[in-house]
């Protein structure tokens, strides 16, 4: 099992929650947890470079624990960005990830699983230095994902090297993080990453809060389906994870 989490504030995913008031969040404690769980094991952050802009400490000590790899600049959808915005976002993700940890970023994964089936993105993921993708989300949704169904590890050539995507997972669903993970029983969850021979599990540090935010959550942001989407069974986020980890890894 691969365990990843994506280092993103509250505020930059691409789900359109209104807040009457802004979150304020300890990402420190949270993502403490993602470094206890995953102590020993195989995991990677993919940090947000507007996130390691606002906390740098905080993402020098991730990299002692897990693998830091890119989740691009902003959390932009990359179907309604320019591609020379968004390839200069790479690059300098890229660059300040690397110059806060000392340690090369090989690794990348769009925001929202939104990277085009394009070779030409992967040729520029591959002329910035970057060794492998995981931005292939094999089912199609109305936000993000892919038509086809890869759900296997597989390799992209390209003139300036050589990119490994490795797409999340799905049994008919997807199922190994965000709003799957949530909404799905536990029990399924534990079968079904089981039988994954490259099981993916994904989570994000606002997803592990403790009550009192997610109530937070609920007096402060518009109910709309958005908000379903972003926030439904948050309080069994953490839990999940924790027994996912110890009961499958």
């Amino acid at each position: 099992m691969w365990i990843t989490m994506d280092v993103e504030e509250v505020t930059d995913m691409n789900f359109h929650v209104l807040w009457k008031n802004k979150p304020k969040i300890d990402y420190e404690k949270y993502i403490d947890y993602f470094i206890e769980y995953t102590k020993g094991k195989n995991a990677t952050a993919f940090v947000l470079g507007s996130f390691a802009q606002k906390y740098p400490e905080l993402v020098k000590k991730l990299s002692n624990h897990v693998e830091i790899a890119s989740h691009s600049f902003y959390h932009k959808l990359i179907y309604k960005e320019k591609f020379e915005e968004w390839e200069k976002e790479i690059n300098d993700a890229k660059k300040l990830l690397e110059d806060l940890i000392s340690k090369e970023v090989v690794g990348y994964r769009s925001p929202s699983w939104t990277l085009p089936f394009d070779k030409k993105y992967y040729e520029a993921l591959a002329k910035a230095g970057y060794k492998f993708s995981s931005s292939y989300f094999p089912i199609k949704t109305y936000m993000y994902g892919n038509s086809i169904n890869k759900t296997e590890p597989f390799k992209i050539y390209t003139d300036s090297g050589i990119i490994e995507e490795r797409p999340i997972p799905k049994h008919i669903i997807p199922f190994s993080g965000g709003f799957y993970l949530r909404v799905l029983p536990l029990w399924l969850l534990k079968i079904l990453f089981k039988k994954t021979k490259n099981s993916v599990l994904y989570i994000h540090p606002y997803e592990l809060i403790d009550k009192n935010l997610i109530k937070f959550f609920w007096d402060n942001a518009d109910k709309n389906l958005d908000y379903f989407l972003a926030f439904y069974h948050f309080g069994m986020a953490k839990d999940k994870l924790k027994k996912i980890i110890d009961e499958v890894y």
